[in-house]
């Protein structure tokens, strides 16, 4: 009996243990204005993409620009794919 005992609370601790292992990890904070534009102008530089205006409110994103087709899309995509961009407004005119 002592035997079946301790193999069921040894299953249980382990059990627990596993389950919370998870509440240790903090959730990313999403990114203020600034570092939103900071990450967005890495992305761009990256595609090699230059001379756009970006512009940050509250995690709304709007470009601005001249630039081909392709870079039109990249550029929206860098945007998009940074923590904390709620959304992207396109305005960059194609040349």
């Amino acid at each position: 009996m002592k035997k079946v005992f301790g193999s069921l609370v040894l299953s249980a601790a382990l059990v627990s243990a596993i389950g919370c292992s998870n509440w240790n990890r903090a959730t990313p904070a999403p990114l203020d204005n600034t570092a939103i534009e900071s990450e967005i102008r890495k992305n761009l530089a990256g595609d090699h993409i230059t001379g756009l205006q970006i512009e940050v409110h509250e995690g709304m994103v709007t470009l601005n620009g001249h630039g081909s087709a392709a870079d039109r899309q990249k550029a929206y995509d860098d945007a998009a794919k940074v923590n904390g961009v709620k959304s992207v407004t396109n305005n960059i005119t194609v040349q």
